[in-house]
């Protein structure tokens, strides 16, 4: 390989903690050239799995390929300190998406029992049959390149997973914007991560597939209880729709540098968009304090996100933004069937 994994682990070391700029703009560069090289070696391993899925006839919802963005690996190592930026196996990932578990099993039998061209399968992990704690659930196949040049021994992750179980994945993501905390790796706002644990487990069942631990036991009426209370409490799915049509707005408007603050009225069902260039941060977070202070949690939320991080994350999720109802029809239509089985008011 081109860099040792000590090198790979002192760079990461570096953009965690130390504050020497000069040190900070080395270590920068080289994780920059590194996240960079992941991408021939992604490209390979992707056109070889959209090969053998469809000359098996197995029809894929949709698939995308992305480089992890700098800021999820600075996070990912602040929240694994022993892993280093040498272990993370994940920097170049590939999702494939399908319509429902029948298929989705179906593909895995066959990834896992298919070897591909120059590579080697390091690990599989099934959590779909065994959920993360968090409710993240896909299957992940990680493979090793091998070859004569700097590419050899670099790792690209696969995932696999149901188009329902894609959405949740991505809501999560939809919603550090709101909570400003890394969610997925189950860090920041506890309610949120209820939530999202909440709505895995009512998707598994949907999908008649395990729940994490935790939910076992519980009945659809639990589940319509638990979902109601939450609902009413901090209109957890209100905001991640609104922050969606925020982010859509927000492009259509080609806003490309500065921030956003955006008010969801919960009582009129609207959201109001103001835009701020990135000089007028002060400006952005007066506005955020004040309308902060009129609302309650009953009423309304605010959030002050930055273009960048709403467009990057547009970027990196471009079919969850094309099908970001999807996730908000999915529960709309269970706390539907939980009033009509009289389950809640």
């Amino acid at each position: 390989m081109k860099y040792s994994r000590n090198q790979l682990n002192k760079a990461g070391q570096i953009v965690v903690a130390d504050d020497d700029v000069f040190k900070f703009a080395e270590a920068t560069t080289l994780i920059d050239d590194w996240r960079a090289m992941h991408q021939p070696v992604l490209d390979k391993m992707s056109a070889q799995v959209m090969q053998i899925l469809t000359a098996n006839s197995i029809p894929i919802a949709f698939s995308s390929k992305r480089l992890k963005r700098m800021v999820s690996i600075v996070n990912k190592l602040m929240h694994n300190p022993t892993m280093g930026l040498g272990g993370i196996q994940d920097i170049g990932g590939a999702r494939f998406a399908f319509e429902d578990v029948p298929t989705l099993m179906v593909a895995s039998r066959l990834l896992q029992n298919t070897s591909l061209e120059g590579f080697e399968l390091k690990s599989h992990y099934d959590y779909v049959k065994q959920p993360k704690e968090s409710g993240y659930r896909s299957i992940h196949f990680v493979y090793k390149y091998h070859s004569d040049d700097d590419y050899d021994g670099m790792l690209v992750e696969l995932q696999i997973r149901t188009r329902l179980q894609h959405d949740w994945a991505t809501a999560v993501e939809t919603a550090e914007l709101i909570s400003q905390s890394p969610l997925k790796a189950s860090v920041g706002d506890e309610h949120w991560q209820d939530y999202f644990k909440l709505v895995s487990a009512i998707f598994a069942r949907q999908e008649k597939q395990p729940t994490a631990e935790r939910f076992a036991h519980f009945t659809e009426a639990d589940f319509c209880r638990q979902y109601d209370l939450t609902e009413k409490e901090h209109k957890f799915t209100e905001q991640l729709s609104s922050l969606v049509g925020a982010v859509q707005m927000a492009s259509e408007h080609s806003f490309s540098k500065g921030y956003v603050v955006v008010h969801i009225d919960f009582e009129n069902h609207v959201s109001r968009l103001r835009h701020f260039n990135a000089d007028e941060i002060e400006a952005a977070n007066e506005l955020y304090s004040k309308v902060e202070s009129g609302i309650t949690n009953k009423s309304g939320a605010v959030v002050l996100v930055s273009v960048s991080d709403m467009n990057e994350l547009r970027e990196a999720y471009p079919s969850y933004f094309l099908n970001a109802n999807e996730f908000i029809f999915a529960l709309l239509q269970f706390h539907k069937s939980c009033r009509t089985a009289g389950y809640v008011s």
